[in-house]
């Protein structure tokens, strides 16, 4: 090696090793030990018609909501040594989903060496999402203060790009954080309408060439993994192929097929295909959904809206069109969840989006159902997750105020009923450079010492002896 090279090398080397250094410094909530009692709290439960409890209270142990009702509280519902917070004026939710994401599967664009949410070719069925996130990066723990606790982690690429996976976003381990391994295999549907804009050097002709080239090759995929799933079948000692053996859920209605469509043709085409081959269709993307609606309240086909602050699909559209997606679609009687759409680094936007779809004439229970309970059921992990209920998880978040309101922070969090760290990099950095402005403006000798900000309380920590 020239020396040269030797530099190069050595640079790349640098530039790898300190974005990795960049992880995340939170330690992992320990498993619940002290069953906790939140009382005097505004609790949003969630499950299908369901009212909010103005002032209520919750209890949950060993990881799981046990209870909860309105004040005054069941003496029965406590235990003596019970870790007691009273929070009036705080809302109580599930944790918010993190839906169609990134989250976790790359760290720096910049960096390639951080990036896992591609791989190689056009049909990769066999990926799982799940494999590649990195439980130290240091972007969950900031979108943990937007009050995401789960994820529906998407992998990029291809035509067939593999499975997403319902990821918990606290953890020491990949296995710790994943919640469902398999949430649905990723097709990217082909745009169907021939583009003309300045940059498309086709001509609507072979666009329309290209686009029935994709849609046969989707088909003979399909076709090629039904075909060795009925040999397998016929003959369990045929060699396993991992790109077909995956797609056995799929085919046999199982696991969803998510539809990457966002334009109106893409939408009717992809789900008549799901339909015509028995498959259960899920829509990604959905901006056009509401011109196909009665198409999927027909076949009964979900939609992930994702993003509301867009640019709308066409120009001649009003300028609100991409806000109003989701009132939209709840009048037509389309089931939906909501995503962000947005980077890893910026999902923490998330609730401000769905406070904005609010605001043009969603309802806001509803909101907060699309970002808790559906998203968890479209992952496969309803039955756990995404509700303030008996039995279910007790993955919850107290806030300071009404979570689609700017000014709204998260006071506390619990995964599975361990209390999180609500440290972060961002925290840290505006620690650090608030330390710096102290130490540049003269303080008077007898002021008084400047403490820390107060750090969140110890987890599963014992009630407070009384006075």
């Amino acid at each position: 090696m020239n020396q040269r090279s030797f530099v190069m090398a050595a640079c790349a080397m640098a530039v790898t090793a300190g974005a990795w250094a960049r992880q995340s410094n939170e330690i992992p909530a320990p498993r619940q030990t002290v069953q906790v009692v939140l009382r005097h709290v505004d609790v949003r439960p969630c499950t299908p018609g369901a009212k909010p409890i103005t002032d209520g209270w919750v209890v949950f142990e060993g990881g799981k909501v046990s209870a909860l009702g309105a004040e005054p509280m069941a003496a029965s519902a406590a235990k003596p040594d019970a870790y007691v917070i009273d929070a009036p004026g705080h809302v109580l939710t599930p944790g918010l989903w993190a839906s169609a994401t990134t989250l976790g599967l790359i760290e720096t664009a910049q960096v390639e060496a951080t990036d896992d949410t591609t791989e190689f070719g056009e049909f990769h069925a066999e990926i799982r999402a799940a494999t590649a996130t990195n439980p130290d990066s240091d972007l969950p723990p900031v979108a943990r203060n937007a009050g995401i606790l789960m994820a529906h982690v998407f992998p990029q690429g291809g035509v067939v790009g593999g499975h997403a996976s319902a990821m918990r976003l606290d953890g020491w381990t990949v296995m710790d954080r994943t919640a469902n391994a398999d949430a649905g295999v990723i097709v990217h549907w082909p745009m169907m309408e021939p583009v003309q804009t300045r940059w498309q050097q086709k001509t609507a002709d072979e666009q329309r060439k290209d686009r029935d080239k994709a849609v046969a090759a989707i088909d003979r995929f399909f076709d090629s993994a039904e075909a060795y799933l009925r040999a397998r079948k016929a003959d369990p000692s045929l060699n396993k192929d991992a790109r077909y053996e995956s797609l056995r859920a799929v085919v046999e209605g199982r696991e969803r097929v998510l539809l990457d469509a966002n334009w109106p043709g893409q939408i009717e085409a992809s789900v008549l295909w799901a339909v015509r081959r028995g498959y259960r269709p899920l829509v990604v993307g959905g901006l056009g959904a509401p011109d196909v609606a009665p198409l999927l309240v027909k076949h009964k086909v979900p939609v992930i809206v994702r993003g509301i602050n867009r640019m709308p699909l066409r120009e001649s559209d009003p300028y609100d069109t991409a806000y109003s997606v989701p009132a939209k679609l709840q009048a037509a009687g389309v089931e939906f969840s909501i995503a962000s759409g947005d980077e890893p680094a910026h999902e923490r936007s998330l609730p401000s989006q769905c406070g904005r779809a609010v605001a043009h004439c969603m309802d806001a229970g509803r909101a907060l159902e699309c970002v808790t309970r559906v998203p968890a059921e479209f992952a496969g992990v309803g039955d756990r997750y995404g509700t303030i209920a008996p039995g279910m998880s007790a993955t919850l978040v107290l806030w300071s105020g009404d979570p689609f309101e700017i000014g709204s922070a998260v006071r506390r969090a619990w995964m599975d009923g361990g209390e999180i760290d609500l440290n972060d990099r961002q925290k840290r950095m505006h620690g650090k450079y608030l330390e710096k402005e102290l130490q540049r403006t003269p303080m008077p000798p007898d002021a008084a010492p400047v403490m820390a900000p107060d750090q969140p309380p110890v987890p599963n920590a014992p009630k407070d002896p009384a006075p």
